[in-house]
């Protein structure tokens, strides 16, 4: 959850009166944040990432004002006709395809406003941009600059500029591969065969994006004039990051200038304040909230979120400002009215339905195989779900299987998802060479395969696998703590196939079939495997598949 710290004098002027510490902590929580710290001079809050525009102190202090009654209704915000033009390359679609862009005059910037203002650009980029994959956001000084603007598609070696934090002229290629930022977020570009870069009308570099931007634009105190690019993949999010971002400079004192962006096919003019008008029944809100409220109540705590509201009988018309993107259905008007009224003036009721809860059958399965596990002398040991190929595949000696593979992987033992246990067992034992003998362990976790048919193009199933490793472990051995988990699970028929693979040994393995369905596998341990590991002792293993017996119940 993103954190902000405010000076609480500085807040004091945007809300237009003080506060005392226990009045502000009531205002805070009202807003929907958890106060972290209070000191005389300053507060740190902790806000929902569903509400972006409280990235900043003029957005708090905003709905602040509202909520307080200081200032109510839809804030009014005029947008200056755009006097500039950006045009964009065809050959970034293939790269970083949309651009959005505005300008912000008059701006006062103050060594706290600047620090305020860099401080929501950062929180604007985990909570909208996913960390400038989707959305990411350039500030720069217009008055350095000579529009209009380009947004083209460029060769690593084709420009060269100072990134901020530099000393000398960089080509992209050099940033990506030595900057403290094209270390961080080259990723967000790999495997293109060109890079995005925004020039002004004499071909100087204004931003690397999503990577850096130049030395040359970077904000300082003196700064009155900002040009601000947002650059991504997702159009409807680079707008409304631009409409938070120029809202707040607009409450700052900036006077907002619009941008013509010339795509090859469209014009847009950015940023673009038009927002939908919602039609609720008051009858709809009442019944989410338990109240009977009247259109003029509903109006009145709506207004004092900050909305434009119009009464047409039993139904109210909405217009939300436009720095407010989290509204995306009527229920979200229903908790601003809660908001707006008080949470207190809500009265808690006993729900009418009694109800009780219970274990998912797969849980209660997962219990009692772990119960039956414990009782047949294993420990229990907790593996990570995450994985690499070698230990996958390579040191079990089987080819690779359909797995899911991680897009950045922060190191390489940890790269993909397992596909089975049994390797994540292979793994403990050898790390335990030095304990004591026979070591039984067993887990019970989770899988992961592809799967093309779900949203999630991968599904989780659950899984037992077990390993006995002693001078004496064998199939024998195994097969008859198999049968013993069968016949707890109320299985009554079964049958053991051979099962000639890696890693098992040849003719000492065998699958597990239960009305003509694979439910598993077991086997000892091929030699060759043990020695991949380390490991000097034979062992066996079990690989019982509880996704597919928990079908045979249902």
């Amino acid at each position: 959850m993103p954190i902000i710290s405010i000076m609480k004098e500085r807040f004091w002027s945007l809300l237009g009166k003080s506060l005392s510490d226990p009045e502000l902590v009531d205002l805070l929580h009202r807003l929907g944040m958890d106060v972290e710290e209070i000191t005389s001079e300053s507060f740190r809050v902790e806000y929902n990432p569903n509400r972006p525009d409280y990235s900043s102190s003029v957005g708090i202090a905003r709905a602040a004002r509202g909520l307080l009654g200081i200032e109510v209704g839809l804030p009014r915000y005029r947008l200056a006709p755009p006097k500039t033009y950006l045009k964009v390359d065809p050959n970034v679609k293939d790269v970083r395809p949309y651009i959005v862009a505005a300008i912000v005059r008059g701006v006062r910037l103050d060594s706290e406003k600047l620090e305020e203002l860099i401080v929501m650009q950062e929180d604007l980029h985990w909570v909208l941009g996913r960390d400038r994959k989707k959305v990411a956001i350039g500030l720069h000084n217009l008055d350095v600059l000579k529009p209009p603007f380009r947004y083209i598609a460029a060769e690593g070696d084709e420009y060269s500029f100072i990134p901020i934090g530099g000393w000398r002229k960089m080509t992209l290629n050099e940033i990506l591969k030595s900057h403290e930022k094209g270390l961080k977020y080259g990723h967000l570009l790999r495997g293109k065969l060109r890079y995005p870069l925004i020039l002004d009308s004499r071909g100087e570099v204004l931003s690397f994006p999503p990577i850096i931007n130049s030395t040359l634009t970077e904000l300082s105190s003196e700064t009155r004039n900002i040009f601000i690019d947002i650059t991504g993949l997702d159009l409807d999010a680079l707008n409304k990051t631009l409409n938070i971002l120029t809202t707040a400079l607009h409450d700052m004192g900036g006077r907002v200038e619009q941008v013509k962006i010339v795509y090859p096919d469209k014009v847009l003019v950015t940023p673009n304040y038009k927002v939908k008008k919602w039609r609720v029944k008051i009858e709809y809100i009442n019944s989410l909230l338990g109240l009977s409220l009247t259109p003029l109540e509903v109006s009145k705590a709506l207004r004092k979120m900050r909305h434009g509201v119009e009464i047409d009988g039993r139904t109210v018309i909405i217009t939300p400002p436009p720095y407010r993107v989290d509204i995306m259905h009527p229920v979200d008007f229903a908790e601003d009215v809660a908001m707006g009224i008080g949470y207190d003036f809500l009265e808690p009721k006993q729900p009418q339905v009694l109800t009780y809860g219970r274990y998912h059958l797969t849980t209660r399965v997962e219990e009692l195989v772990r119960e039956i596990m414990i009782g047949l002398g294993y420990t229990e040991v907790m593996n990570f779900t995450l994985t690499n190929l070698i230990d996958e595949f390579e040191r079990m000696m089987v080819e690779q299987s359909p797995h899911v593979r991680l897009l950045n992987p922060v190191s390489s033992d940890y790269s993909i998802l397992r596909t089975w246990i049994i390797p994540s067992l292979m793994k403990t034992l050898s790390l335990n060479k030095g304990s004591q003998y026979p070591q039984r362990i067993f887990e019970v976790g989770d899988i992961v395969e592809p799967d093309s048919t779900v949203p999630e193009r991968a599904v989780r199933k659950t899984r037992l696998a077990c390993i006995s490793c002693h001078a004496d472990a064998s199939y024998s051995e195994v097969k008859s703590v198999c049968e013993e988990i069968l016949r707890n699970l109320s299985i009554q028929e079964w049958e053991f196939k051979p099962y000639d693979q890696l890693p098992f040994l040849e003719g000492r393995a065998a699958k597990i079939i239960v009305n003509s369905r694979d439910i598993g596998i077991l086997g000892e341990i091929h030699p060759q495997v043990l020695e991949n590991w380390g490991i000097t002792l034979p062992a066996a293993a079990i690989e019982l598949y509880i996704h597919e017996i928990l079908q045979l119940f249902i």
